[in-house]
This record gives C-alpha cells, sequence and structure tokens, in this order.
C-alpha cells in the first residue's frame, strides 16, 4: 500500500478516536467535519479552562452575545452601546455557563442569604450525605433551584424562616432591567449546583481578573462561603469557601452569600 495513503488512514482512525471519544463525554457537535484545531480546543475545554469570556445581551433582539477581553476593548464606545454587560462567559472541564457580574444583594443591602427549608427533605433533590458519591459531579443548579423554590414558596421551617431566601434570591437576580439599562434581563438565573461551585472557586483568580477588567474589583469572588443548591440532609446543604476553595455542609439557617449562575446548554465553540 502507497505510505501516503496509509499515514492518512492512520490518521483518519486517529481522528475517529478523537471524536468517539469528544462525543461520549458531551460534545455531541464535535463529528468527522470538526477541524483538527477545533479538536485541540474541545480536548482542553474537557480537561481544564478553556477561556473566560465577557457575556452580554443585544439590546436589539436581548441575544446573548460573547466577547473576549480583546474584543470587547477593541469596540467604539458606539459599538459597546449596543449590548449590556451581564456577566462572565466560563467553558471548562466539559461545562460552560455564565456567572453573574455580581453576588446577589437584597433591598436593605444585606449580602447574605438563608437557605431556608430547615427540617424540609426536599423531594426532588439527591441527598449527598453520607458517602457523597457524585457530589463533586453535580451540575443540575438549574433543575435544584426549579424544585427548592417551588416546595419551599411561602412555607415556614421549624426556625421561622419563610421559603428558600438563597434559591429566591438568585432566581429574582437581574443583570439590567429597562428602566436602567434600556433592556429587561431575562436570562434564567439559578443557585449553582456543588460542582458548578466548585469550578467557580477552581478558577477564582482568572475569573476575578476578567470581572475586575470588566465590572470592576467590587464584583469580584470574595474570599467568603457562598451557598450551594445541592442538598446534605434535610436540615444542611452544601456550600463553598471562596477563601480556599474548601467544601462542606452547614445548616440552613446560616446566611452565606449568593452568585448566580446561568445555565448554557450546548457544548459547542
Amino acid at each position: 500500500m502507497d505510505k501516503n495513503i496509509a499515514n492518512a488512514m492512520l490518521l483518519r482512525l486517529n481522528k475517529q478516536d478523537q471524536v468517539s471519544a469528544l462525543q461520549s463525554i458531551g460534545f455531541t457537535t464535535v463529528n468527522e467535519n470538526t477541524s483538527a484545531s477545533d479538536i485541540a480546543k474541545y480536548m482542553q475545554w474537557s480537561g481544564t479552562l478553556l477561556d473566560l469570556s465577557l457575556a452580554t445581551l443585544r439590546i436589539e433582539d436581548g441575544e446573548q452575545v460573547f466577547f473576549t477581553a480583546a474584543e470587547w476593548n477593541s469596540m467604539s464606545a458606539n459599538n459597546r452601546s449596543k449590548y449590556i454587560r451581564i456577566g462572565i462567559r466560563m467553558r471548562a472541564e466539559c461545562h460552560q455557563f455564565i456567572i453573574a457580574k455580581s453576588d446577589c444583594v437584597d433591598a436593605g443591602g444585606n449580602k447574605t442569604f438563608k437557605w431556608g427549608g430547615y427540617g424540609t427533605d426536599l423531594r426532588g433533590l439527591k441527598n449527598y450525605g453520607s458517602g457523597n458519591q457524585g457530589l463533586y459531579d453535580t451540575f443540575d443548579g438549574k433543575e435544584n433551584t426549579d424544585v427548592i423554590i417551588e416546595t419551599l414558596a411561602g412555607v415556614k421551617d421549624t426556625q421561622g424562616t419563610v421559603g428558600a431566601p438563597a434559591a429566591e434570591a438568585a432566581r429574582a437576580y437581574k443583570a439590567c432591567t429597562l428602566e436602567s439599562d434600556g433592556i429587561e434581563d431575562t436570562t434564567v438565573w439559578n443557585l449553582p449546583a456543588l460542582g458548578e461551585l466548585m469550578l467557580m472557586a477552581k478558577y477564582k483568580t482568572e475569573i476575578n481578573e476578567l470581572i475586575t477588567s470588566m465590572f470592576g474589583n467590587q464584583n469580584i469572588f470574595t474570599n467568603d462561603w457562598y451557598w450551594s443548591s445541592t442538598e446534605y440532609d434535610a436540615s444542611s446543604s452544601w456550600y463553598v469557601n471562596f477563601g480556599g476553595g474548601s467544601v462542606g455542609t452547614y445548616n440552613r439557617q446560616t446566611a452565606y452569600r449568593v452568585r448566580p449562575l446561568a445555565a448554557i446548554n450546548t457544548l459547542s465553540l
């Protein structure tokens, strides 16, 4: 067999294996027509941080549009005025989502929120208690937030907390309003699942650098505790300490910070 033909077959077989492996871990849009350069990006995305970019809403139609820092900084003031900055898109370790540009703050200026539902084992949420198997692979913040809000709406727990303050604050978050920005934020914001929160903590330095550049250092992740939407048991839930990335559980009467997240379901470049 001609050597060039043999080499081409080997390269094709290698790419087929690469495509198959990438599809098996969630990159379903990858196929044999995907370029070698994009295959390399997907491989990077599968194991580490691919990139961070500015997430915006286009005022004209409300569509999400993403820019690298270089792209945004090179735009004229007139072109920038056509977009509202809402957060940071993160693509890392087979996942992507939008991180809100700031923590939640209530009408009274409070920056911490109780989880709520003390004493209630929420049907529809898996308990990651003894053993914690699969805990670090929890990326279902939207589904969790839906369940928490629906189950605890208007319910006073045994400690007197009504509803689900942390989840409700995340869902009610608005990165922009019609009155002040000319466009209403219709993004579905969620209380992150533990896996999502851990990924943010892992790349906190890089995220904070871009947040500082785009929104100012008053919006960075603090060295504080942040609630996840992942349940431990009927009285406790999981949190992440952004000071060092440690993970733990505490009772739901404790007030921690909330940084909303918006899901992006399609894993494509």
